[in-house]
């Protein structure tokens, strides 16, 4: 009898795990890919990116306050789903696809300033990582990428950024 008890439990808690960790069917279809968004090599030096940091920037916790040329990089192509999570949401930190709605990337913060527009934010996937990208907004429909450099950590603050990307701990792959 207790060998019947020992079994029910085992079945019923692999019932519960395969629910809990298998995925949801979702209405949406996946997201779909970025935009391709090419970064210049080498270009700039971290002396020179620290400088584009510089200055009073108006900061962004809302990925749709981006100017609109630098939100359609971080919108799948064709589309008009974000691929940037905004700040506590949900994302996929790592490369198992529970949820294949979720966008891989989620904003800790942005900021502009006249022409000027940074990114950073956390990747998920096998390699979780930090990300600053840099942008010139040209227009109110086109941007130039400048520089992306991936860091050791999240920056809590703008300060804490423009050190790290001034002394290299944000560099270029």
């Amino acid at each position: 009898m207790r060998f019947f008890k020992v079994a029910a439990l085992v079945a019923v808690g692999t019932c519960i795990a395969i629910f809990v960790v298998y995925p949801k069917e979702s209405k949406s279809p996946p997201l779909g890919n970025a935009p391709q968004v090419q970064f210049p090599s080498g270009d700039l030096t971290p002396a020179t990116a620290r400088q584009f940091l510089d200055g009073s920037f108006s900061l962004i916790n809302d990925v749709r306050n981006l100017p609109a040329s630098v939100l359609r990089a971080f919108t799948e192509q064709g589309g008009s789903r974000l691929l940037l999570a905004n700040p506590g949401k949900d994302f996929r930190v790592t490369d198992v696809i529970y949820d294949p709605t979720l966008p891989t990337k989620r904003l800790i913060f942005a900021g502009v300033l006249g022409d000027r527009c940074f990114v950073h934010y956390e990747q998920g996937g096998i390699g979780h990582s930090y990300v600053v990208d840099l942008f010139k907004v040209t227009s109110k429909d086109t941007m130039k990428p400048v520089w992306r450099g991936y860091c050791g950590q999240r920056a809590t603050n703008l300060e804490d950024l423009r050190s790290w990307v001034g002394d290299g701990r944000c560099s270029q792959p």
